[in-house]
């Protein structure tokens, strides 16, 4: 009868094992899917301050176009006044003109590049996002595995034992 109990014992020790394994992979699929969900936020938030970016890019291009116009338009004015604005004067403004345009597209590039920038760093958190939702579904997989197997090879042990205590 003490070989008995003590089998009935074994069987349950091994479902509560088995029931341990199979929630501990659940918990780690709820983890793994929590730590999805922040990485995507992350990458949403990444997508919103390329977008914030790539605007504050162009209103400081715009500006820049705008301070570069009313430079020209000083430049202009003195040099009629110095009565200056042929020859040398017509160059001067033309290389000014060169140079705000320039101003202007480096604003411009510097914005792209930390858009661009935050954009990849978005992407970078999505296929993270991704790979720790497969992480999950493999663990919870991994533990149904390991339990149903664990399982099976203790039932057989069990039932081998019952059949050698003569009660199987």
């Amino acid at each position: 009868m003490a070989d008995y109990a003590l089998q009935i014992v074994q069987v349950v020790a091994y479902a509560v094992t088995a029931t341990a394994a199979v929630r501990s992979a659940q918990a780690e699929e709820v983890n793994a899917n929590a730590q999805a969900d922040a990485l995507e936020y992350n990458a949403k938030a990444m997508e919103n301050q390329a977008q914030t970016a790539q605007a504050q890019a162009n209103a400081a291009e715009e500006l820049q176009r705008r301070r570069a116009r009313q430079q020209e338009g000083s430049l202009r004015a003195a040099l009629n006044q110095t009565g200056t604005a042929g020859g040398t004067g017509i160059g001067v403004l033309e290389q000014s003109s060169v140079n705000a345009e320039l101003d202007a597209l480096n604003v411009r590039y510097e914005g792209q590049i930390k858009a661009t920038a935050l954009e990849d760093e978005a992407k970078l958190n999505r296929y993270e996002a991704k790979a720790e939702r497969q992480r999950g579904k493999d663990a919870k997989r991994g533990g149904y595995l390991s339990a149903v197997g664990g399982l099976l090879a203790n039932t057989n042990a069990v039932a081998d034992s019952f059949r050698t205590s003569g009660k199987g």
